[in-house]
């Protein structure tokens, strides 16, 4: 960073703009950390003018929740300090309120003549589907032509009448109902544990057995054909700009699972990977490391309201030297 003062004065400009507008509307520190999903504690170190406790890019990502929360998010400064902390600037796409709008009575005409539009589409396929059913249910007009009695013929008779034969007659007596045996039904459920289904009878299980991270481990690959890690880092090369964090979790409790990154003991990044249905969860998260020479990265995987469950430490390295 050539120009760390300028970074330092966009930075508490931000910091002074972002402390009076929480003050103004009645946000605690912790209240502000729940919208943000900012740490309270970096709230407070931010706050207090502190901008040199993390490196510049994660600090300026918290200033941009931070900011985000309260909405008041000013491009111009976070531009100032990104561009003195040497950090590529990406054109940001426009947000709703920054693009033209119609005037609201044009709104009004586009939207009726929508409507008119597929209330008319509507009718006609009404009228085309009655004609179709109409025509197909429609029965054929046929007249029998009865034969008059002077055409017949002079030797027609009506055949004689044959005489009823007496029958016995049997009472039917009225067949016994015989109860119908009523099966209980059987109550199951299906739940997606990666594609597969899940009977009820299993849930039993899942809420008597405690939750469990079968593989935790960084890697720099994620095979998603088969949901499988790549390569197993036991060391963060310097070079390396991303790590993945993979876990295989066996009878999660049904809550959200989270990624917790911290580096060097603190926290900078809390990421979501979704909220398991079934025995089985595969999930991952990346994190850019930033190029760092040393340190240590450490992910904390969490569940539900902040139930550690698991966690891993790797340590940025350098690689040996050739011939050792």
């Amino acid at each position: 960073m050539e120009n760390p003062t300028d970074f330092d004065r966009a930075g508490r400009i931000i910091l002074e703009n972002l402390k009076k507008t929480r003050l103004e509307k009645g946000l605690t520190v912790e209240e502000t950390a729940i919208k943000s999903a900012v740490a309270p504690e970096q709230i407070e170190q931010l706050e207090s003018g502190d901008l040199a406790f993390l490196p510049p890019p994660y600090v300026i990502a918290l200033l941009r929740k931070y900011a985000l929360a309260l909405n008041a998010y000013d491009e111009s400064l976070f531009v100032d300090m990104k561009r003195a902390a040497e950090i590529p600037i990406l054109r940001t796409p426009k947000t709703s309120a920054d693009r033209v709008q119609k005037p609201q009575h044009l709104a009004g005409i586009s939207r009726r003549k929508q409507y008119a539009a597929a209330a008319a589409l509507i009718v006609i396929a009404m009228a085309i589907l009655w004609m179709i059913l109409g025509r197909a249910y429609q029965a054929p007009t046929m007249e029998a032509a009865l034969p008059d009695a002077s055409e017949l013929p002079a030797a027609y008779t009506s055949p004689p009448a044959v005489p009823l034969q007496p029958t016995s007659t049997t009472i039917e007596q009225p067949a016994k109902s015989v109860p119908t045996a009523t099966a209980e039904p059987e109550e199951t459920t299906a739940s997606a544990v990666n594609g597969e289904p899940e009977t009820a009878s299993s849930k039993t299980e899942q809420e008597l057995s405690a939750t469990t991270v079968q593989i935790g481990c960084f890697t720099s690959s994620i095979d998603r054909g088969n949901m499988k890690p790549g390569d197993l880092l036991k060391n963060l090369a310097p070079d390396l700009s991303a790590v993945y964090y993979y876990s295989d979790i066996t009878m999660p409790s049904g809550e959200p699972i989270w990624h917790e990154w911290l580096l060097n003991g603190t926290t900078v990044d809390r990421i979501s990977v979704g909220t398991p249905k079934g025995k089985r969860w595969r999930c991952w998260s990346r994190k850019s490391t930033g190029n760092r020479k040393e340190g240590q990265w450490t992910v904390r995987v969490v569940q539900g309201e902040g139930v550690e469950i698991h966690s891993d430490s790797i340590t940025v390295a350098m690689p040996p030297a050739e011939g050792k």
